[in-house]
């Protein structure tokens, strides 16, 4: 028997080989420095390189059909989004949401203050103030023929005769100098929301619209996501996904930006190994799961018909 032979079966009949190895290779990568498995100049041009032969690579048709595929698997478990997470879980997003936090003005401002936002201010705006004008005559109450009523039954007349401008011959004047107030008005419906949004003052109220948005979203069945899911059209989505790959992999500035990252965190880490790094608490936490599933594979490997050839020969020449 060669000693390739003798090897691969005594690999295959002892399990223990296979739990040293992996206890090596663990404890080989725990004594490893982090800069080791980041440094930039291997790194960097090698996930570029394959970053850029990957996105030519993509097929959009074949991508779309794998999106409708897994559309159309999608099922939607029954009750609130909320029963799927961990009780605990949600307790911590709410206190995590409702710490009052107030971002900067300019933040608030940059978010907010733009075309999309001013159009859907506007239509808000001009459509609750027309419904209230041509709901207001309909819902004064006419006071005139109150005896002794005096300057209140005046006002309430006065009132009366704005609202009932809003008649179908002046409808159109009507909406036309809303248009013109409202736009007018936008800049310091804006100029308040950015005010009360960024100011400390609001900070808790700002908080409890975080934690409750989260919370109503959280409490709606899961057949409404899957709604949602179901509007997205697979080609436009396929096209959009592979326009973005395509504009990452083909960015000129790629491969420094990519360095300039892992370098500042070589920089960081300075010559600590991956052990240091985790600290003692983390690699105790980690070591018997990650021991266990290396150990397994490698159990695999011992059993692979290509690493018995490739032991075979490298043992035999």
């Amino acid at each position: 028997m060669s000693s390739a032979t003798d090897a691969i079966a005594r690999l295959r009949d002892q399990p223990a080989f296979a739990t040293e190895l992996a206890r090596v290779i663990f404890d080989a990568v725990l004594a490893t420095p982090v800069r080791e498995f980041i440094a930039p100049t291997r790194i960097v041009p090698a996930f570029v390189a394959g970053l850029r032969r990957s996105v030519a690579a993509i097929d959009p048709e074949q991508l779309a059909a794998a999106i409708a595929r897994r559309r159309a698997a999608a099922v939607a478990r029954p009750g609130p989004l909320a029963a799927q997470l961990p009780p605990e879980l949600q307790k911590a997003l709410q206190t995590a949401l409702r710490r009052p936090f107030t971002p900067s003005r300019e933040l608030v401002r940059a978010a907010i203050d733009h075309a999309g936002m001013r159009a859907l201010l506007r239509s808000v705006l001009q459509t609750t103030i027309l419904d209230f004008a041509t709901r207001l005559r309909t819902a004064m109450p006419d006071t005139g023929w109150i005896p002794g009523a005096g300057i209140r039954s005046k006002l309430m007349g006065v009132a009366k005769g704005v609202a009932s401008v809003v008649g179908a011959e002046v409808e159109h004047q009507l909406e036309d100098r809303v248009r013109s107030f409202v736009d007018g008005a936008l800049g310091r419906a804006l100029d308040l929301i950015v005010e009360r949004a960024s100011d400390p003052r609001y900070a808790a109220d700002m908080a409890a619209w975080r934690g409750d948005a989260v919370r109503s979203v959280l409490a709606l069945p899961g057949s409404v996501f899957l709604a949602e899911l179901h509007k997205l059209d697979p080609q436009a989505l396929a096209a959009d996904l592979h326009a973005a790959a395509r504009a990452l992999a083909e960015w000129d500035r790629l491969p420094d930006e990519a360095s300039a990252v892992l370098q500042s965190l070589v920089d960081e880490l300075e010559a600590r190994s991956v052990g240091e790094l985790l600290g003692p608490g983390q690699v105790d936490a980690w070591r018997a799961p990650l021991h266990g599933e290396l150990e397994h594979h490698l159990r695999r490997l011992f059993v692979d018909a290509g690493f018995a050839d490739w032991l075979t020969r490298l043992l035999d020449g």
